[in-house]
């Protein structure tokens, strides 16, 4: 009998902790959608009120220029109707903030079930990711490839799920790179061992990362970069949502050089799926 008490244990302990993860994402969802919609509120708001404000500018104008001195709340005039407008712009940029971060735990929520899952053609994933950020990548990215393996199997996934996975890696290249002979690379491929390993790799030649950086990077809200740009949670939804898969992300980065983000996930067949017989995610 105590021969069997481990695995079912074990089974026992999946089921709980994926029951955990559904509770936890219910209520993650829950504060996402609450926070959007006070958000809502705001972002419907902001330009109404600065149109109400340069309207109303205009009457202070007339009155400023022929009271040389005028000040409000120890400003001189020409500096608190710049002011005005920054307040205004920072409220903005805010709201846009929640609503990033807002999506970002929509996403940390989401669970890649089995109705998720489906046969896979990696190459229209890719795709589908590199035309989302495509605008980006010409902006910073001077040279940018794409390998994909001719023998690379189809993968039984949620092809949502990587996708997002992608498009955060490949963002956070176009980010770490900076102009002159820029390039980024994804790669996939399937390795020949025992493990029949899946591998998809997106490397740039940027900035890269020092070690205490690297043992930071997946833990929520933690982010290098200046305050107009990400949420601190791309990298910690792909790390959540790629384990949710059944996989796990690895990285290698030094400093000055650049940064490979590998996606490693398990093969769940031997060799190639008949497309003709199954549903395949190729949109």
């Amino acid at each position: 009998m105590s021969s069997y008490s481990t695995p079912i244990e074990s089974v026992e302990e999946k089921l709980t902790n994926s029951q955990e993860l559904a509770s936890l994402g219910v209520l993650v969802s829950g504060i996402a959608h609450e926070l959007g919609n006070l958000n809502n509120c705001i972002t419907f708001n902001i330009p109404i009120l600065r149109d109400y404000i340069k309207e109303l500018v205009t009457i202070i104008d007339d009155y400023a220029g022929n009271h040389k001195k005028f000040e409000l709340f120890g400003m001189s005039y020409p500096e608190f109707r710049q002011d005005v407008f920054r307040i205004l712009d920072n409220m903005e940029h805010a709201s846009s903030r929640i609503s990033e971060t807002g999506s970002d735990l929509k996403e940390f929520a989401r669970v890649a079930s089995a109705e998720n899952q489906r046969w896979v053609d990696v190459g229209s994933v890719i795709n589908k990711s590199v035309a989302l950020c495509r605008g980006q990548i010409r902006k910073t990215v001077k040279s940018f490839e794409v390998n994909i393996a001719e023998d690379f199997p189809l993968i039984f996934t949620d092809p949502v799920a990587l996708e997002r996975v992608l498009v955060n890696l490949l963002i956070n290249a176009t980010q770490a790179v900076d102009g002159g002979n820029s390039c980024a690379m994804i790669n996939a491929r399937q390795e020949n061992t025992r493990q029949h390993r899946l591998i998809i790799e997106v490397s740039d030649n940027g900035c890269g990362m020092d070690e205490r950086i690297r043992e930071m990077i997946f833990e929520p809200f933690f982010t290098t970069k200046v305050c107009e740009n990400g949420s601190g949670l791309g990298l910690f939804v792909s790390k959540s949502l790629t384990e949710k898969m059944g996989g796990r992300i690895e990285v290698e980065s030094k400093l000055g050089v650049g940064s490979t983000f590998r996606i490693v996930l398990q093969e769940r067949t031997s060799g190639h799926v008949n497309i003709q017989n199954q549903q395949c995610y190729d949109e």
